[in-house]
């Protein structure tokens, strides 16, 4: 996540170089760049979740259009944790505290949840691929193990929850 903050504090404007050597401004500066990276990252990680339930919906179309009806109630039920996944990761807390915030958090607290960050875009990769080379068959089996991955991602992204409380409460002031 740090190559990502860095990658964005390079291409700060001329005006944004001249704020940050200014001093209290700069700390400011860089608690902006944080939640802007922070957030481009989850709309980015919720557009990856999104892109496989195009393609769920995709393989539902086909199996529709082959008469294949027997588990649409399944994938339709896939469909819908994929749903509820993008939106929670979409609507997140920021990994970042404001200015006026009462809590600060740290930048070694926020590598924690950034590094958690990264690993569930591990998870939403794999869950993606999964979608992605379902077979041309509404098999049952298939979107069984499809909902339980959906679900597991969700539950490891309760566990981003935990982690922010932990990281907000240890960053405290």
């Amino acid at each position: 996540m740090n190559s990502g903050v860095e990658g964005a504090r390079e291409r700060r404007g001329f005006i944004e170089r001249i704020g940050a050597r200014i001093p209290g401004f700069r700390g400011y500066l860089e608690a902006e760049l944080r939640r802007d990276v922070d957030k481009m990252q989850r709309d980015w990680l919720a557009a990856r979740v999104d892109r496989g339930r195009d393609a769920l919906a995709g393989s539902i179309r086909l199996w529709s259009g082959s008469g294949n009806l027997a588990n649409l109630g399944l994938a339709s039920s896939v469909d819908k944790g994929l749903d509820r996944l993008a939106n929670r990761i979409r609507h997140a807390d920021y990994g970042s505290s404001g200015f006026f915030d009462p809590v600060k958090i740290r930048a070694d607290e926020l590598d924690r949840l950034y590094a958690f960050d990264l690993a569930l875009i591990g998870t939403v990769d794999a869950l993606v691929d999964r979608i992605e080379g379902l077979p041309a068959t509404a098999a049952e089996p298939d979107l069984r193990t499809l909902l339980d991955a959906v679900h597991a991602a969700d539950r490891q992204f309760d566990e981003r929850a935990n982690v922010f409380e932990d990281v907000t409460q240890k960053g405290g002031l």
